[in-house]
């Protein structure tokens, strides 16, 4: 082909070789400038199908306009050669230019951002690339980065949209057992045949980002059938163990990318590409790895003199889908039990410090089993299990000999003479502000005999002193929503306060020595690790919070070895976004799939729909503030209703679609406000003693409230009943207090007959609660569940079970039934809309891996 002129452009040279044809550098002898041609060899040219996507890939690229994708003039013919023109971008391919181990973080970074951008701009024109690698991508002298050959992309199109193009494409569908694509990067779905869309092309990004972080690719196989097994089956090794100097969110990132299920991936391309800018921005102030823990040893060590900072490292444990918390370290340092989700439901795993291989403790249980604590000699783990009912249970270290310590409690502590757990009777994972209700301290001897209440207060997340004397903890003050640190004796007493005004100070650990309390604490800006030095006897605090920088941005679970050369934590990283599920309120069924109305890395929670179906409110918390929203049921229109330094939550439309309602701190305490639609008319509805939950009568013309104690640690929650239309001066509202023995009643919904208030027993108790307007009774209607919504037939309630599941209930025969769950995601409260046809919730997605910090 050299020399041969086509029309008016005379080849110059070849230039390689790229999905749908032959690439060469030409003089266009009209406009005197050099171009690409892409010629589709003669053979492919008497093929329908191959000639059809040659054409595409034309209008694919001419509809894009973006600095990072190559550029097409035309598509032509000469006699029976059909060839595109397009721009010609000098420079090497990715795969030319990437180093054996990878390249560093900034470049890596500079040559990934425009990547994804140029990907996330496909997609915003419905354009699915499918054959993403790095012989795709051209890297010019000044690193700026093209994505080359859209030969095998797709046009997405929403339903009632299709276009002459779209038309085509589905014409050239190929068959169910031809693969289109480069194996070695493509997704899950692509290797299966099932429908392709723009998580397929995150699923490639991670691939690329992998390879270009390491030099080497994340699935291998001798054959494409070896290989198309290992990316349907096997998890890549961390990032981290090949480049130790890159940052643990990196390997986070392609991660996340590389989920075998679409739906814990990134959702968009420019969820990506934000990510990965957050990433550069953060990269120049993180500092050396090896500093840090040298650091982080040096305030660990006790020492009479100044010593030399030992080298100290750091690796990943876990890296299974899902979250692996609650990590415990053996006394030795040498073994570690954690909870994690491997088989479906939580499981206890015991693995080596030194290895990548876990053993299922608790393969045996339906039930999940977590919360693992080493008792102090090593031989045994306390942990809680839903089995039986629930409670403490204690087990061999390789999981033998079971058997149960408590009905009930929840994250067991040993004494350090292994004879007695502490434990508390609240649940606490990860979000400690956010609970309700009150959790006692109780202890038990392990050898059996009856539980003993330590302290009636609140308290969660207990750890005993080496010495035995004390038991410290955290406690969630419900006015300020903070989570403060305190001590108490083993004796009981009353507790002494450490530290934790305006923060969220929680899953406090003694140093083995008893000088220091160390915990984690947002009091930085991100949860991270601090330490505060403490004296072990009294409990009270000898100095001010250090803190210490560690590569998590959410550490949970700290746990150290019995020497303190060792740590464990979890690195966990949550997204949480609002979905819409189609729903069929005469069944009582979903009509459909889930699917997301907001996306990306903020937390969005609480979505109510308006009366009209036209906006959705919710909020979203960043600490220490957390706001109102409105958005549309398709994503778009997001707007902010509050925006300054208070606390708002919880959003409630008014049955006219005038107000909505929410609960907020801005007078100092927790009350209920409502403000306009458009962010206007701001008024406090409550006042006096906290008020927080809120649910309206379908009329509008009353309010449901939950009224709290006058403590601030008092978990009472009566039902307030009060008239909307009255400012608080005005109101004689009716209380009703909630029935013992926890005192406690949640409004959530009230019924469209207006004879019912649907609602629970708190947080800590499961069941669903309903309360008789005419009589003033709670009765109690299920033993499950949380989060009760009425559907439009005022018999019948759609709620939450241990937060995977939705349930629906009939009151009349009191029968209920699962009618959608997930695996490992956690489902927010549902809310319907007026007419039942969808229910909008939040859903999280939560990944945490175990990480070891070795100090030796």
């Amino acid at each position: 082909m050299i020399g041969r002129t086509l029309n008016h452009y005379r080849i110059v040279c070849a230039l390689g070789k790229g999905g749908m044809g032959e690439v060469y550098a030409a003089e266009d002898t009209r406009l005197h400038r050099l171009v690409a041609l892409k010629i589709l060899p003669p053979a492919s040219a008497d093929d329908p199908d191959r000639l059809a996507r040659f054409r595409r890939e034309a209008e694919v690229l001419a509809a894009l306009n973006h600095p990072h994708v190559v550029t097409v003039y035309s598509v032509e013919e000469d006699a029976d050669t059909h060839f595109l023109t397009m721009e010609l971008v000098e420079g090497a391919t990715l795969a030319e230019i990437l180093p054996a181990r990878g390249f560093p973080l900034p470049r890596l970074l500079r040559l990934a951002i425009p990547l994804v951008d140029a990907v996330a701009a496909a997609h915003a024109h419905d354009v699915v690339h499918r054959d993403l690698k790095p012989s795709n991508v051209m890297v010019g002298p000044d690193d700026r980065v093209k994505v080359l050959d859209f030969g095998l992309a797709k046009l997405q199109r929403a339903a009632g949209e299709a276009s002459a193009l779209a038309t085509t494409l589905a014409s050239t569908t190929t068959g169910a057992n031809v693969l289109l694509g480069t194996p070695a990067y493509m997704s899950p779905e692509q290797i299966e045949g099932r429908a392709i869309e723009p998580r397929t092309d995150i699923f490639s990004l991670g691939v690329l980002l992998y390879e270009m972080a390491t030099g080497g690719r994340p699935f291998r196989g001798e054959s494409s059938i070896s290989l198309a097994s290992s990316i349907l089956k096997d998890t890549p090794p961390p990032i981290l163990e090949a480049r130790s100097d890159l940052p643990p969110d990196l390997d986070r990132i392609v991660r996340r990318c590389l989920a075998k299920d679409p739906s814990r991936r990134f959702q968009t391309a420019a969820d990506l590409r934000n990510e990965l800018e957050e990433l550069q921005q953060s990269a120049s102030a993180t500092t050396a790895a090896a500093a840090v823990w040298a650091a982080w040893a040096l305030l660990l060590r006790p020492r009479a003199r100044p010593s030399p900072a030992p080298l100290a490292t750091f690796r990943q444990l876990t890296s299974q889908p899902g979250a692996e918390l609650f990590g415990s370290l053996s006394p030795d340092g040498g073994w570690v039990v954690y909870a994690g989700e491997g088989a479906g439901n939580r499981d206890i795993y015991l693995q080596s410090t030194t290895g990548q291989t876990a053993i299922n403790l608790t393969a045996d249980s339906p039930a999940d089993d977590e919360q693992p604590a080493f008792s102090p000699d090593g031989e045994r783990i306390a942990f809680r299990s839903g089995r039986e009912g629930g409670g403490i249970f204690v087990m061999g270290r390789t999981g033998e000999a079971v058997r149960r310590v408590t009905r009930g409690g929840f994250n067991p502590a040993w004494s350090p003479d292994g004879k007695t757990l502490a434990y508390t009777t609240g649940r606490m994972e990860l979000r400690p502000q956010n609970s309700e209700g009150r959790s006692e301290l109780w202890i038990v001897e392990v050898s059996g005999g009856e539980p003993r209440r330590l302290y009636g207060g609140d308290a969660i997340v207990p750890s005993w002193s080496p010495g035995g004397g004390r038991i410290a903890f955290s406690q969630r003050l419900q006015v300020e929503r903070n989570v403060s640190l305190h001590t108490i004796a083993a004796s009981g007493g009353e507790p002494v306060f450490v530290h934790g005004t305006k923060e969220i100070e929680w899953n406090p650990v003694w140093s083995p020595d008893g000088r220091y309390l160390y915990y984690s604490s947002d009091k930085g800006g991100s949860m991270n690790l601090w330490r505060i030095a403490l004296d072990e006897t009294s409990g009270q605090p000898r100095g001010e919070p250090q803190p210490i920088t560690t590569p998590a941005t959410f550490l949970a679970h700290l746990s150290v070895s019995g020497d303190g050369r060792r740590l464990a934590y979890s690195s966990v990283v949550e997204t949480q976004n609002i979905q819409a599920l189609p729903f069929d309120p005469l069944k009582g069924v979903p009509d459909g799939e889930p699917v997301y109305v907001t996306t990306g890395s903020r937390r969005w929670s609480s979505p109510d729909p308006s009366p009209d179906g036209e906006w959705i409110a919710c909020y979203t918390q960043v600490q220490p503030e957390g706001d109102l929203y409105v958005v549309r049921p398709d994503g778009t229109g997001l707007r902010q209703v509050t925006g300054d330094a208070a606390v708002d939550r919880v959003p409630r439309w008014s049955p006219d679609g005038q107000w909505i309602a929410a609960f907020s701190d801005r007078s100092g305490e927790i009350q209920v406000w409502k403000i306009r639609f458009d962010g206007s008319d701001l008024q406090q509805v409550t006042s006096g003693a906290r008020h927080s939950l809120v649910a309206w009568s379908p009329d509008g013309s009353r309010l449901a409230v939950a009224a709290a104690g006058e403590s601030d640690h008092d978990a009472q929650r009566d039902l307030l009943l009060m008239d909307a239309r009255l400012p608080w001066a005005a109101q004689a509202p009716k209380r009703h207090a909630a029935p013992p023995p926890l005192g406690l009643f949640v409004p959530n919904s009230w019924s469209p007959d207006g004879r019912r208030i649907a609602g629970q027993y708190g947080f800590a108790t499961p069941g669903i609660v309903l309360f008789s307007i005419a009589d003033g009774r709670f009765e109690r209607v299920t033993e499950i569940g949380e989060w009760p919504v009425w559907l439009p037939d005022g018999e019948r309630i759609l709620f939450v079970s241990r937060g995977r599941e939705f349930h629906v209930l009939d009151t009349r025969t009191r029968e209920s039934r699962r009618v959608f769950s997930v695996a490992r995601d956690t489902l927010g409260p549902p809310r319907l809309t007026r007419d039942g046809r969808f229910a909008y919730f939040s859903r999280r997605v939560t990944e945490a891996d175990l990480w070891l910090a070795n100090l030796e």
